[in-house]
C-alpha cells in the first residue's frame, strides 16, 4: 500500500528554515523513513521556485538541498481536465471560504492545489492514501469533508502541522 505525503508551505514555513532544528528534524524524518514530501506547484512558486525551470529548480528557494537530496518533490501539474480534480478544487475554495467567512475570489490557489493533488493521486491510483500535511486547517479539513464523497473513504489523513507535531517528529510518521 503506497501513502504519499502532500506538503504545503506552511509546513517550512513553520519550521522556520534549513538553519532550524525543526526543519532539520522534519528533513532527517522523511529521509530516513525513505519518504518523498510532495508539493503542488503552487506550493513551490509560493516557496520562491521557478516552475519553468529546469527540473524545478530554482536559486530563489530557500529550500534548495530538499529538491537536491529528493525528499521534497514537486508533483506533476494538476490535470484540470478531469472532473475529480477540477471539481475537488472548485469545491475546496466554497469549503475554505465558507469556513473562513472570505470571498472564493481570496482563497489561495495553493490551498485548493493541495486538495486537488490529493484527488489526482487517489484518482490516478499512484498512491492509495494521502497524507496532507498542512498548517491550514480549514484546506485539511476540505479534504477530510470532500475526497470521501468522490469514493476515497478513509484514505486521506490530514496532519495539522504545528510545533507539538514537529518537535517528537520520527521517521515513523513516514512509514
Amino acid at each position: 500500500m503506497t501513502t504519499a505525503y502532500v506538503a504545503d508551505t506552511g509546513v517550512f514555513v513553520r519550521c522556520g528554515g534549513p538553519d532550524k532544528d525543526k526543519f532539520q528534524r522534519l528533513r532527517r524524518a522523511v529521509r530516513q523513513a525513505g519518504s518523498t514530501l510532495r508539493i503542488p506547484q503552487r506550493v513551490y512558486e509560493e516557496l520562491g521556485g521557478d516552475p519553468a525551470a529546469d527540473a524545478y529548480h530554482s536559486g530563489n528557494i530557500p529550500y534548495p538541498d530538499g529538491f537536491e537530496e529528493g525528499w521534497i518533490v514537486v508533483a506533476e501539474e494538476l490535470d484540470y481536465t478531469k472532473p475529480v480534480v477540477s471539481t475537488v478544487m472548485d469545491e475546496t475554495r466554497r469549503f475554505i471560504a465558507n469556513e473562513t467567512d472570505r470571498d472564493e475570489d481570496n482563497i489561495e490557489k495553493a490551498d485548493t492545489a493541495l486538495v486537488g493533488l490529493a484527488a489526482q493521486l487517489l484518482d490516478t491510483e499512484e498512491a492509495d492514501n494521502v497524507v496532507l500535511l498542512t498548517t491550514d486547517k480549514p484546506a485539511g479539513q476540505a479534504a477530510e469533508a470532500l475526497l470521501p464523497q468522490y469514493g476515497f473513504n478513509d484514505r486521506i489523513d490530514f496532519r495539522y502541522v504545528n510545533v507539538q507535531y514537529l518537535e517528537p517528529l520520527t521517521a515513523d510518521e513516514f512509514r
